[in-house]
């Protein structure tokens, strides 16, 4: 099997997604040098406010202030994800073409039910990906499946911490996207409106709790090993 190409593939539900839950920590590893990819499932289309075409540049603009490699977005019908052959086969092609070690998806945990099928979509496609019988590419077996948490940390989550060049540009990511977070004429009022407040809130009370300027939570389903106990420690 060939070696890995992209360090990190975060995928969304919707445009944002990525932001919301992640955007600190693609910030990081950008500017650490790794390669990082952006896949949105869908184009957001049954969003209260914007259209795709917004919904594109802003995420494209969003992409750009993060410093991604590269941000694709698979067209899947909004609020029509499903554990179906067709998606997950589609995953399963960008799994195997861009060849990630890491793959970071919404928490199973989150109420929104496009964040909860996009993760069960994501967990299959990462596994048929690895099989050799599955289709004619060369199979990809990715080294770990995390979790991120958009709007309710339900789980108990590993911090990761931030540097504050990381939280900001977080910040400056997530103001692209002005049809989904800011009000103005012809917008309607959604739960979206005054999130970016308290994210900023939330994400500097987690590094709060670890010494850190920022901090964004992400959760393993699978056992984690530590070569020694200085792994353990920040």
């Amino acid at each position: 099997m060939q070696s890995w190409s992209y360090d990190v593939i975060v995928f969304g539900a919707h445009p944002d997604d990525a932001e919301i839950g992640a955007g600190g920590m693609i910030a990081k590893e950008a500017r650490l040098g790794r390669k990082v990819i952006i896949c949105d499932l869908t184009a957001g289309e049954m969003g209260s406010n914007g259209n795709p075409a917004l919904r594109r540049t802003e995420a494209l603009a969003s992409a750009k202030v993060l410093g991604v490699s590269e941000r694709i977005c698979l067209g899947f019908p909004d609020r029509g994800l499903r554990e179906c052959e067709d998606q997950i086969s589609e995953i399963v092609r960008v799994i195997r073409e861009f060849r990630p070690r890491l793959v970071f998806t919404p928490s199973h945990g989150d109420d929104h039910l496009d964040h909860v099928q996009a993760t069960s979509l994501v967990r299959a496609a990462a596994l048929n990906a690895r099989l050799r019988k599955y289709g004619a590419s060369e199979p990809w077996a990715v080294e770990r499946i995390w979790e991120y948490f958009i709007h309710e940390m339900t789980l108990n989550p590993l911090l990761l911490r931030l540097d504050e060049e990381d939280g900001v540009r977080k910040q400056e990511a997530l103001h692209c996207y002005f049809s989904q977070f800011q009000k103005g004429t012809g917008n309607v009022s959604t739960r979206l409106h005054g999130l970016l407040e308290r994210l900023e809130l939330r994400d500097r009370y987690l590094g709060s709790q670890i010494g850190a300027p920022w901090a964004e939570g992400f959760w393993q389903r699978e056992p984690l090993g530590f070569h020694d106990l200085r792994n353990m420690l920040s």
